[in-house]
């Protein structure tokens, strides 16, 4: 794994105690916009203050140990990035359905279900190679880069009544401003913090031009200095009537997690080609665990943050050391009230603005991953339909607010796993009659270069191959082509001399070009011949010829069955 060129601390880099308790301040920061979701899910429950302050420190102790299990990679569990956790309010419709139906303490045993049902699907996805491919990697990144600018314009332009449409684009223009001024002006140390001095210039201008109301500095001033979180204070029960919904939350926050993990496995590897579904397992593992852990807190479903990811690629530092610093911190928060209030209390468009400086590096590099692969009309289509279902999730979900059938509403869950899914869903389809193995006569005398590149960029484009190793097969097999018919070992005698038989077979790690003939076997030589072999032996021009096209494929084999011949080139994808 190569660390890619705008990552100053990598993965297994240990940045100096000074840097990462900035850049732990940092992401706390980001993730702070969070911790209203705790809030409002409160009020949407109908839980007094005691239990709506519960709510919030179960759900950070649980962010925090959620952090530590994604990182630690222990006993198989965890993917070894950093890749904190979130709450996300996509799951209150399921939440609040249990809670109609089977009361509060179920919302808690459901959170648990949860956890289980995305431990379940982590296994499930490391067996769909064949539709979890690099593609679907690439739009489930792309759609949460897209979701978090969605979010952020939307705090942006809906801020608080009390904010005039000049306080709230000063505000905008003055964080966002700010992070790019030293993201792209600057190196070093500064563009590591540069979201934090966005989020800090932000709030002095809050400070500054009065955004911040009386009310919220009078609950920050009567909120407490320290508060002990107590396990099943809220409650905890099991209810049977709560576990399909779970199992489908648990799917979607698996998806979602899926997008969230590629994305990091993108951003600290500039050598990537395909998602590691191993570490992927391995780290909704992680999520699942901690949501097993997070129930019995009563705290809210966490699943993959895809903005955190994005914070630290695009300030530079995606140590893995981070995260302890961000777990003491989370942990250290859960116990003090006030600094809970201090992040729930910064102005919208300050915090919409981070987001969208995050969304520009996500959504980008989402589209980095899906143009690296060749499509035809089948991933179009399923990536293009994805797509437009995830960015349009409010419209799709909209007519579902009047139906009778509240579970519906549980299928909707977010943008992110709505397009992923659909796209699995229709990729799947779509392996119908798609077949791994196709095969075309040419004629060795006549047949032109185009016919052959035309042959192979079709196959490249059904199978997803990526670019450069189709031209490099155009290339190599040409290059046979020409040496088969140059150098006499085709077999002129039978009426299907020049017949050349090219197939094609492709599979997630291999491009295969299989060239057969009738004829004789082509020498291949790892070595090239000497200079007094190519003077005094006729034989060494071709075993020259065979030497070279064993420097154009990764891999080349002969074999001969009789009069029947074989050469099978082999492009490592």
């Amino acid at each position: 794994m190569r660390k890619p060129e705008n990552i100053l601390y990598g993965t297994g880099d240990k940045p100096p105690l000074q840097i990462l308790l900035v850049l732990a301040l940092q992401q706390m920061s980001f993730l702070g916009v969070y911790l209203v979701i705790s809030p409002l899910f409160a009020r949407e429950l109908g839980l007094d203050p005691a239990q709506s302050l519960q709510l919030v420190s179960a759900t950070l102790l649980a962010s925090g140990l959620g952090v530590l299990l994604q990182t630690a990679k222990i006993f198989g569990i965890g993917s070894g990035y950093f890749c904190p956790l979130q709450a996300t309010s996509s799951t209150f419709a399921g939440l609040i359905l249990v809670k109609t139906h089977s009361g509060l303490s179920a919302v808690f045993g459901m959170v648990g279900v949860v956890g289980l049902a995305q431990m379940a699907f982590a296994w499930l996805f490391q067996r769909l190679r064949g539709v979890l491919t690099v593609q679907v990697a690439g739009l489930a990144v792309l759609l949460i880069g897209l979701g978090l600018g969605y979010y952020g314009i939307k705090l942006v332009l809906e801020a608080d009544a009390g904010l005039e449409l000049q306080q709230q684009g000063l505000l905008c223009a003055l964080t966002l401003g700010t992070m790019i001024v030293f993201n792209v002006w600057s190196s070093g140390f500064l563009r590591l913090f540069s979201a934090f001095l966005g989020l800090l210039a932000g709030f002095i201008g809050s400070y500054a031009l009065g955004a911040i109301p009386d009310g919220d500095w009078a609950i920050f001033h009567d909120a407490p200095l320290f508060y002990l979180p107590r396990p099943m204070n809220i409650g905890w029960s099991l209810d049977h009537h709560a576990i399909l919904p779970a199992i489908i939350t648990g799917l979607f926050l698996a998806l979602h997690g899926f997008g969230a993990l590629v994305a990091a496995q993108r951003f600290n590897d500039a050598d990537w080609k395909r998602p590691d579904l191993q570490l992927v397992k391995q780290g909704i593992l992680a999520e699942g665990l901690t949501n097993v852990c997070n129930s019995f807190l009563n705290g809210l479903p966490l699943t993959s943050s895809g903005g955190a990811v994005s914070l630290a690629a695009s300030t530079g530092c995606t140590s893995r050391y981070l995260a302890y610093w961000l777990a003491a911190l989370m942990a250290g928060i859960a116990f003090m009230p006030k600094a809970i209030v201090f992040w729930q209390i910064l102005p919208l468009p300050v915090m919409g603005s981070a987001l969208i400086f995050l969304a520009s590096f996500t959504a980008l590099s989402g589209l980095q991953v899906i143009a690296s692969r060749l499509l035809d009309n089948r991933k179009t289509l399923a990536l293009g339909i994805g797509l437009i279902l995830g960015v349009s999730y409010e419209p799709v979900l909209r007519p579902f607010h009047q139906a009778s059938a509240e579970a519906l509403k549980t299928l909707l869950f977010s943008g992110v796993s709505l397009g992923v899914f659909v796209a699995v869903v229709l990729s799947a389809l779509f392996q119908i009659r798609n077949h791994t193995r196709e095969q075309r006569t040419f004629d060795a005398q006549h047949s032109s270069l185009d016919e052959v590149i035309v042959f192979l960029e079709q196959q490249g484009r059904i199978w997803g191959a990526r670019p450069e190793i189709v031209r490099r097969a155009e290339h190599a097999t040409w290059q046979a082509f020409e040496i088969l018919t140059e150098h006499g070992l085709l077999d002129r005698q039978d009426g299907d001399s020049d017949k050349i038989r090219l197939q094609t077979i492709f599979n997630e790690y291999t491009f295969t070009v299989i060239l057969g003939y009738s004829g004789k076997v082509l020498p291949l030589m790892t070595h090239p011949p000497s200079h007094e072999e190519m003077l005094n032996d006729e034989g060494a021009v071709l075993q020259m010829a065979g030497y070279l096209l064993h420097r154009l494929a990764d891999q080349v084999r002969a074999r001969h069955d009789g009069e029947r011949c074989e050469l099978r080139l082999i492009f490592n994808d």
